[in-house]
């Protein structure tokens, strides 16, 4: 064989076969990036789950205490209207005991509501809020505090209302023994009773219907901020549900 056609054939270059290797090489990176995203978008999946499952519970819960708040509201709606009844029309027939209930419910009590968010504030404190791929879940989420203050503001209005003057107001009128003893059960145990009051200084008393008057009115608002963050609870439930079935 000659030698120019010996060292010819020694420099043929296997271009097949390289290219071959090299695209299998280049196909093997890139799997091998696709399956750490995978796994990366995996855990990110689970991790967002767990926080959703948690939300979930604690969004559930929060709503109970909502319905709950609202039926305490309305209740008092339901007996500031009877005392505005009572002072409009026959009070002949008024019962002591159930008219003492009313007072004590009206004058002397109020509600505050506490909704569980340690799931929530926990997505917040870890500075992954960015995990939850809902957009609008995200944004009800961040703004959800804001909507509780705003209901609990009501709260708040009507407490230092009572303390600071309805309760005052009733007791430099009359007697409020026996309303004390129905506002609270363990108060009944310890006070006991007397013979009622003689209850017209309300009556007679145009200050006395204004009181009630105002007190159904900040009851009302307290209704309407209580509807308002119930559907928020709703739409924040709902969401993640969706989020956890898809």
């Amino acid at each position: 064989m000659p030698a120019s056609k010996f060292l010819n054939k020694n420099k043929e270059i296997p271009w097949r076969r390289i290219l071959i290797e090299s695209v299998a090489i280049i196909l093997s990176i890139l799997l091998a990036f696709a399956i750490d995203a995978g796994w990366e978008r995996f855990k990110e999946r689970n991790k967002e789950r767990v926080f959703l499952v948690s939300m979930l519970t604690d969004y559930k819960e929060a709503r109970s205490r909502i319905d709950e708040s609202k039926d305490l509201h309305n209740k008092v709606i339901s007996q500031a209207s009877q005392l505005l009844s009572f002072y409009d029309g026959d009070r002949s027939s008024i019962e002591s005991e159930k008219l003492e209930t009313i007072l004590g419910a009206v004058f002397y009590n109020w509600s505050s509501l506490y909704l569980p968010a340690g799931s929530r504030e926990a997505l917040v404190a870890s500075g992954d809020i960015e995990i939850i791929t809902n957009e609008k879940l995200r944004a009800m989420l961040a703004a959800w505090p804001s909507r509780v203050a705003d209901t609990a503001e009501d709260d708040i209005l009507i407490a230092n209302d009572v303390m600071n003057s309805m309760a005052p107001y009733l007791r430099s009128k009359i007697r409020t023994r026996n309303v004390t003893r129905m506002t609270n059960p363990d108060a009944a145990k310890l006070i006991s009773p007397i013979e009622s009051a003689n209850y017209d200084a309300l009556w007679n008393d145009p200050q006395f219907e204004n009181f009630v008057t105002f007190r159904l009115l900040n009851e009302t608002y307290a209704v309407y901020e209580n509807n308002l963050l119930s559907e928020d609870a709703n739409d924040i439930i709902r969401m993640i549900e969706e989020e956890l079935n898809r």
